[in-house]
């Protein structure tokens, strides 16, 4: 029975299943959101220019407000991100036909595993308690993803799906390495924002902009990314 089955599978299914879940959960979450940012703790609904991702995830609003659903809808789907992304284990047999793909696959799924345990740690440390721990875990995530992505271009580039694939895979490569060279330009805050009342005197406002900004963006295309490497894991095991 086993040898019946395809793992092959595994991967396109859970991972489609994570963009949807992601999606879904996050946007329910959002119209959950108390409200407030860091510079604008007043606010009353999430601000896609100024509430990072995380923001979802933390206990209680810069204003002391609890943020008990929100944050279990964002912390369920990192979860879920995150065992999704161990089924990476399973793409590197798609690739075996040609052994310099199979070993690069293997390189990235690897990588791709730790990143997704990465945003689990995201999850399980919530920015306004632990700060600094969720920083190094979310700067972890996102450089193993980099390097995991780069690499999974590769692979894609010497197999023998069609060359659309390595196209995506190379448009989410220098998105996501133009973005974690964006975050990490910096040393992260050794002080926890959410604790201090004038945020303003050391965090740029324009720079914390552009960094929320862009994860959204970085983030929507993350999925799209992600959506199309399935089809070509598919039409890797059908062939």
């Amino acid at each position: 029975l086993i040898s019946m089955v395809n793992f092959g599978n595994i991967p396109v299914y859970a991972l489609r299943f994570m963009v949807i879940y992601f999606i879904v959960t996050n946007a329910i979450a959002m119209a959950l959101f108390p409200g407030g940012t860091l510079f604008h703790p007043e606010l009353e609904i999430y601000s896609f220019s100024e509430n990072f991702f995380s923001d979802l995830g933390i206990t209680f609003t810069k204003d002391g407000t609890q943020n008990y659903l929100s944050s279990f809808l964002f912390n369920s789907s990192l979860l879920v991100l995150g065992l999704c992304a161990v089924t990476h284990i399973f793409v590197p047999k798609l690739f075996k036909e040609n052994k310099k793909s199979y070993i690069l696959s293997i390189i990235a799924a690897i990588l791709f595993v730790i990143a997704g345990l990465s945003f689990i740690g995201v999850g399980l440390t919530p920015a306004d308690i632990y700060f600094e721990e969720h920083v190094w875990f979310v700067i972890f995530a996102f450089n193993a993803q980099t390097i995991g992505v780069l690499f999974m271009t590769i692979a894609f580039l010497l197999s023998k799906v069609s060359n659309k694939y390595t196209i995506v895979a190379f448009i989410y490569f220098i998105n996501v390495a133009l973005y974690t060279i964006f975050e990490t330009s910096e040393p992260p805050p050794d002080f926890n924002p959410f604790e201090l009342e004038n945020v303003g005197d050391f965090i740029d406002y324009n720079r914390f902009i552009i960094s929320v900004v862009w994860q959204k963006i970085i983030t929507l295309i993350s999925m799209i990314s992600i959506l199309v490497f399935t089809f070509g894991y598919k039409r890797l095991i059908n062939d």
